[in-house]
């Protein structure tokens, strides 16, 4: 499936696109938010994305209780996780207006009312369900009423759209194996992109979201066929502070952007 994100086409016979995933990896800062734009502009990446989220909506997606290691033994929740890793819906203006200053296009995930009223307000240009929650019946009702474009991450294939059937604006999957970090990603797989590669259509999957620190996984998937990739990035001399292990620094993005670009010189009819 094709689909075009603020006059950006994604899909057969587009290059790659690739999303830098903002996350919280602005610990909790919003100048460190603009740099991290601005380091994904100079990265070549065509979208920054955002996660646009109350914690109690996390909550209610997915439940509280004692956070993962290292946290839960210093006495996190996940909800005091979910405080601590929301960019405050406070920002969004100025994330948003620093996006269009330097051209860079943007979208964001969604987790319930409030933030997907408030991604209307700025005219979000397409909303994105993350694997964890592409199984809810109420989110994807609430996503459903949306006129945009839809981009759900999935970890196998099968009747994958059966809950965004009204996303009349168009709508994509991206690969995403289970993991945090990702350890193994099933690449090959004919139902995933081997088949787009080798017949230059695909059947279930568009592009392939990753939580890794090595550029590898994300190269071999555009290579494979991948039309959008989306990596979360931070800042080489700022560390995330809660997800340095999922995370390509800003000069990996770039590296990697390089490389998939003389791929696709050489592999060009």
């Amino acid at each position: 499936m094709t689909i075009t994100i603020s006059g950006i086409e994604i899909g057969a016979g587009q290059p790659c696109r690739f999303v830098a995933e903002i996350s919280n990896n602005h610990n909790g800062s919003l100048e460190r938010a603009h740099r991290l734009i601005d380091a994904a502009k100079a990265s070549g990446a065509d979208f920054a994305k955002y996660q646009c989220f109350l914690p109690s909506e996390l909550v209610s997606l997915r439940g509280d209780g004692p956070a993962p290691e290292p946290w839960g033994s210093q006495g996190w929740t996940m909800a005091s996780l979910y405080e601590k890793a929301q960019t405050p819906h406070a920002w969004f203006p100025a994330l948003v207006a620093h996006c269009n200053e330097i051209g860079l296009p943007w979208f964001s995930s969604v987790f319930g009312y409030d933030s997907l009223a408030l991604l209307e307000s700025l005219d979000v240009p397409a909303l994105k369900v993350a694997r964890l929650d592409n199984s809810n019946d109420e989110l994807a009702r609430v996503i459903g009423q949306s006129q945009r474009p839809i981009i759900v991450s999935y970890d196998d294939s099968g009747a994958i759209w059966a809950r965004y059937q009204r996303a009349t604006a168009g709508r994509i999957a991206l690969f995403c194996p289970p993991g945090y970090p990702q350890a193994s990603f099933g690449l090959r797989r004919p139902e995933n992109f081997y088949k787009f590669y080798r017949e230059g259509t695909f059947d279930d999957f568009d592009g392939f979201s990753y939580h890794g620190t090595s550029i590898e996984p994300p190269i071999v998937a555009a290579t494979l066929g991948a039309k959008l990739v989306e990596c979360h990035m931070m800042l080489e001399a700022e560390p995330s502070e809660l997800e340095a292990n999922v995370s390509l620094t800003e000069v990996q993005f770039a590296d990697m952007i390089r490389r998939v670009r003389a791929v696709e010189e050489m592999i060009a009819p």
